[in-house]
């Protein structure tokens, strides 16, 4: 078969570790995109998977208390997969030069991280991303010039699917400028992709993670995960 089975998370860190791994395993996906990867998991990721992962960092972790400062180190978003892969490529749209300390939800570097995955001899460019934040899910400025400058490298792929957690509500302004470059794939039905029982907000009613396309690549059997993380993951097959 074609198709690609694609599975996206925002795994938040350490945290959920010994939840999603086995879960995301029997679902036997070609290729996982994740956000809020700690480096040092990766081993740990890869092994349990049986993956080989591409990592890209986008802040430094340092835990702190009242006693001493706990260097966690780089987190980012990653894709892993064992098909093969070709022109890997990594483009920053938002955030300073150099790789900030994380303190607030934006004090992280903004990267889109793509590869070509071949299977049964067609090649699929899959992209990820963990966007811009911004506080009750409504627009700020800081958003809107940063989808500007993602819009200008989206422009410049023919095909492309790209997911992660772009921290724009579908129904709203940001998640539209996404919809007038982008399809969306995930079911109307999945009012949220935040899960009610791990975030910290509850049920937040917020559909924030997605799978996108340019126009005319189609993602079926779309589906949302929950149980996994704060966020639920979302499935689906890019078909050809």
């Amino acid at each position: 078969m074609h198709n690609v089975r694609l599975v996206t998370l925002n795994i938040e860190g350490h945290k959920h570790l010994d939840h999603f791994l086995p879960v995301v395993k029997t679902l036997e996906p070609d290729v996982v995109c994740l956000q809020e990867v700690f480096a040092t998991d990766l081993p740990q990721i890869e092994a349990a998977l049986g993956m080989h992962a591409v990592f890209a960092p986008l802040s430094d972790i340092q835990e702190v208390n009242k006693y001493k400062i706990h260097p966690l180190g780089h987190w980012g978003i990653v894709q892993l997969t064992a098909l093969p892969t070709r022109d890997k490529q990594v483009h920053q749209y938002g955030g300073g030069d150099s790789l900030p300390v994380f303190h607030e939800p934006n004090d992280s570097q903004r990267m889109f991280l793509s590869q070509e995955f071949e299977k049964n001899g067609v090649w699929h460019t899959i992209a990820t991303t963990h966007f811009t934040w911004s506080k009750g899910g409504e627009i700020s400025q800081l958003q809107r010039e940063d989808f500007a400058r993602l819009a200008a490298i989206i422009k410049n792929y023919d095909e492309l699917v790209l997911c992660g957690d772009f921290n724009a509500p579908r129904g709203r302004e940001l998640f539209d400028l996404f919809k007038s470059i982008l399809t969306d794939h995930l079911p109307l039905e999945y009012t949220t992709t935040i899960d009610p029982e791990l975030h910290y907000g509850g049920d937040l009613q917020l559909a924030v993670d997605t799978i996108f396309t340019t126009p005319g690549l189609t993602v079926e059997n779309v589906q949302t995960i929950s149980g996994v993380s704060d966020h639920m993951g979302v499935v689906g097959e890019i078909t050809h």
